[in-house]
């Protein structure tokens, strides 16, 4: 479990939960003689295997076409290898490339500690996750996707030649995402790490019962923003002091099923913690990192969590809920440093082994994006820009950061 660091004054602990990958889009990287980059040789044997745990199935926001998948490449030579350049392929025609910062930012190296010289350095018999997250033309989604990768491969004299192989080949998900409803009542909202490419939720690669998943690739920690009508702060999300749980807006707040659903998993009689402290009220382990806890089975192998409740969940397993139906209270339990409510939905029965999915809700309001949510805690709180437009979505998943007001 880790901890987002806003940069104001609180953090946030998010649940890092371990995924399971479906075996969609194994593939292995390939030479090929029919090269279109003369410039650079083709591995004549490719030193790599490429694999890609969970095919992207695109959703929409902001008017656009977004899709979150990850590239698995395994240096099977014994000494290093430098990863160059990633290119996104759409048939032959390339639709993203990385190099140099824009792809050092995208990398994550597996079963290594601490700072590396260079990150685009793959060490013999090593992993490296490259985060790809494509936003495109609602009517230009491909149908499936081709990867082509530049190496440069050391010689025993220190220098090197630039190589590259071709593969890596996947079928874009053709099912839409689940249309929802909010898990929340009306009122504004922030989308505390909400769905981007670098927030802690998308790169909590995690490890359960032998397997690397992200159940997290969509996650969002909710946080409620002051009721005018209340005569609450509406640019704040906690008023006077900040490490009582009843002084922020949202705790407390009922938490809806988000759908018709059968109640699969609840975790229930964990102790919540004090705000802002870093003791937890118990100790985290699998059984406790989610805190109280509702698992929702929406049906088509689609299941949603609702993590971080109070004590005194209101439905128990096997119980069929109906869309709005309470299923308990936003709290502040488990690996939790505030209030607020963490949701995804995966591909599985289980909060820690599945894969994120997608998903919409059918309709918000957008008032804003700040930069920092720490803005949401001290001096006169957030406020939109004077004159901005508030844009109205239908069917489309908030992003990071996200203001949005619920009807």
């Amino acid at each position: 479990m880790r901890e987002l660091r806003l940069a104001g004054t609180f953090t946030l602990a998010l649940i890092m939960l371990s995924i399971q990958s479906s075996g969609v889009g194994h593939v292995r990287a390939q030479a090929k003689q029919d090269s279109p980059l003369p410039t650079k040789e083709y591995f004549n044997f490719s030193p790599v295997d490429v694999e890609i745990p969970i095919a992207p199935t695109p959703v929409e926001s902001g008017g656009k076409a977004h899709l979150a998948y990850e590239l698995h490449i395994t240096n099977f030579q014994s000494s290093d290898l430098g990863l160059v350049s990633v290119e996104v392929l759409n048939g032959t025609s390339p639709i993203a490339s990385y190099n140099d910062e824009e792809l050092i930012g995208r990398l994550f190296h597996v079963g290594v500690s601490g700072d590396l010289p260079d990150k685009r350095i793959i060490g013999g018999g090593m992993r490296l996750v490259v985060y790809i997250w494509l936003t495109v033309e609602k009517v230009a989604v491909p149908s499936a996707l081709r990867h082509r990768f530049t190496f440069k491969v050391p010689k025993l004299d220190g220098s090197g030649e630039e190589s590259y192989v071709e593969g890596a080949q996947i079928e874009v998900r053709k099912e839409s995402p689940v249309v929802i409803a909010p898990p929340f009542r009306s009122g504004t909202w922030a989308a505390g790490n909400g769905p981007s490419n670098t927030n802690v939720h998308r790169r909590a690669l995690n490890r359960v019962a032998g397997k690397a998943r992200i159940p997290q690739r969509f996650a969002f920690d909710w946080l409620k923003l002051g009721d005018k009508a209340k005569g609450e702060d509406v640019g704040k999300l906690v008023h006077d002091d900040a490490k009582k749980n009843e002084n922020w807006y949202d705790y407390g707040s009922e938490i809806l099923a988000v759908a018709d659903a059968v109640v699969s998993a609840v975790k229930d009689g964990i102790p919540e913690n004090v705000p802002l402290s870093v003791k937890r009220a118990v100790p985290i382990t699998l059984e406790t990192i989610a805190g109280n806890y509702v698992f929702l089975d929406l049906g088509q192998n689609r299941f949603a969590l609702y993590a971080h409740l109070q004590p005194g969940i209101r439905v128990k397993v096997g119980d069929k809920v109906r869309r709005g139906q309470v299923l308990g209270l936003l709290g502040n339990s488990g690996n939790s440093d505030s209030p607020h409510l963490h949701f995804h939905i995966v591909d599985g029965n289980s909060p820690l082994g599945a894969e994120g999915l997608p998903f919409v809700f059918e309709s918000y309001e957008v008032l804003g994006v700040p930069n920092d949510l720490g803005l949401l805690t001290r001096d006169n709180g957030w406020a939109p820009q004077p004159g901005a437009a508030i844009e109205k979505c239908k069917n489309e998943m908030p992003l990071e950061n996200m203001i949005i007001r619920v009807p």
